[in-house]
């Protein structure tokens, strides 16, 4: 019996992922650079986003704080990334790649983007493009969703904290 797509598509996703990341790592692996997915993904985002806390940028990866702070702990052990105080927050830390973590991003990326050239290599042009469309109309709904979610979730809170707020000023 076929699936609904309510069911397919995200195991369709979920299998894509896992591939991609077997991909990547044998790739990685093949070339000789002691690497993987997830300290890939963890230079990426520091390529991109220069400063942003480890929690952060476990959140975006799927895995625990406890386990980004072990890669990232690691990764500065080999000077690929260095720490730094996070301006905003005392109890974080902003990351930052070195210039070893530079030159290891670049190779990392080159192998990373054969693997998705590859990937997309069955798709025609506009096929790609109609691809890219449809996934980021897919994330807009999701987002959309979570924020519709939240929303409550924020108003009782913040109303929970009035009223808290309202019976201490009554109290005293």
């Amino acid at each position: 019996m076929p699936r609904r797509p309510e069911q397919a598509v995200p195991y369709l996703l979920r299998n894509l992922h896992h591939s991609l990341r077997q991909a990547v790592d044998e790739s990685f692996r093949r070339d000789g650079l002691e690497l993987s997915f997830a300290h890939f993904a963890t230079l990426y985002t520091l390529a991109n986003e220069p400063g942003v806390a480890g929690a952060e940028i476990a959140r975006r990866l799927f895995v625990t704080a406890q386990t980004m702070n072990a890669i990232l702990r690691r990764m500065e052990e080999e000077g690929v990334v260095e720490r730094r105080p996070h301006p905003g927050n005392a109890r974080a830390d902003s990351w930052y790649l070195t210039r070893a973590g530079e030159a290891r991003f670049a190779r990392a990326k080159k192998l990373g983007d054969a693997v998705w050239r590859r990937m997309l290599s069955t798709l025609a042009p506009q096929e790609v493009d109609q691809l890219q469309d449809l996934l980021r109309r897919c994330i807009s709904a999701v987002d959309s969703q979570l924020e519709s979610l939240r929303t409550p979730a924020r108003k009782k809170s913040r109303r929970s904290a009035t009223t808290a707020r309202s019976r201490r000023i009554a109290r005293d």
